[in-house]
């Protein structure tokens, strides 16, 4: 709603201006020079005065006040879910991390029936006592997994930032990994490009992304090939890991990433690996995505900027 009477005036204003101005100047450069100035003096009054808004009635208001307090209701809202999401997080956070404690317990104790500390087991009970750490193990990496998943989603622990090299990374973890890939009789090429520049970030979690990238891989493949690049791309670092596996359906890649997602008909696991994995990357300012062909093998890549 504007007012009308002082657009009114504004206008007659602008052209009570121009027409004196006319009126001093004669020659045909002036008379253009005037049709310019009169339309912008028409336009500055029309802008300048005709656009102020008239004073509300009544009625708007009591509209506008409905409007404020709605969206103070809003944000007050909002800002309780925030806090509930939170308390809850931590909740989670530190019942999770509380049941870490008495599976390590349960573990030892089972160590030390295994490996008969504690008397004479049969080749049967020794076969049981192996499913149940087995199977124990799997737990406490899935408890693990969460905990990291989530203090990475609420930020309790922050990254832990340094000058490292990512070339080391992968060489060290491909060493630490050899024996379960030779025992898949999976043939492993690794490439890492030399002189690559040092990175700033968090070395245990970008371990933990590659690791991830590397044991998915020799999870879905068997007596086939991995290759693993890094290589300098203009401003980041790009890191590659290939397998001629069993590959990922085409419905499917675009949610590997997703949190507790899995394959059908693949290994057991808690889906958490690759949502960690994405999540620590895109928290360094970097990418990940993955590229594959179902029965041909897959490729994942991330990127890390080079600070």
């Amino acid at each position: 709603m504007y007012n009308t009477s002082r657009t009114g005036f504004a206008v007659a204003l602008a052209v009570t201006v121009a027409i004196a101005i006319a009126s001093a100047l004669t020659t045909s450069d002036t008379t253009l020079l005037l049709g310019i100035w009169l339309i912008t003096l028409i336009l500055i009054g029309l802008i300048g005065f005709g656009m102020s808004p008239r004073p509300q009635t009544p009625d708007e208001e009591i509209e506008s006040e409905k409007d404020s307090e709605r969206i103070n209701e809003l944000i007050s809202e909002n800002n309780e879910l925030k806090s509930a999401e939170a308390k809850k997080n931590k909740f989670f956070a530190t019942t999770v991390e509380d049941l870490r404690d008495p599976l390590t317990s349960i573990d030892g104790h089972l160590e030390l029936l295994r490996d008969r500390h504690l008397g004479k087991i049969t080749k049967e009970q020794k076969d049981s006592l192996d499913a149940i750490r087995q199977e124990l193990n799997r737990i406490t990496r899935m408890i693990i997994e969460i905990t990291e998943l989530t203090n990475l989603e609420t930020g309790i622990i922050p990254l832990k930032k340094e000058q490292i090299s990512l070339g080391d990374i992968i060489n060290d973890t491909t060493r630490y990994m050899q024996q379960t890939i030779e025992l898949k009789g999976i043939k492993l090429k690794t490439d890492v490009q030399q002189n690559i520049p040092m990175i700033t970030g968090d070395r245990d979690r970008l371990t933990r992304v590659f690791a991830n990238i590397l044991s998915n891989a020799i999870k879905y493949t068997s007596e086939g090939k991995i290759s693993v690049t890094v290589q300098q791309e203009d401003d980041k670092l790009l890191v590659s890991v290939s397998d001629t596996g069993v590959g990922i359906p085409a419905d499917a890649i675009d949610k590997v990433f997703d949190a507790y997602y899995t394959a059908d008909a693949t290994p057991r696991g808690t889906g958490l690996g690759l949502s960690t994995a994405k999540k620590i990357v895109e928290l360094h300012g970097g990418q990940i995505w993955a590229d594959s062909k179902e029965g041909r093998g897959s490729t994942f890549r991330f990127t890390v900027p080079v600070l």
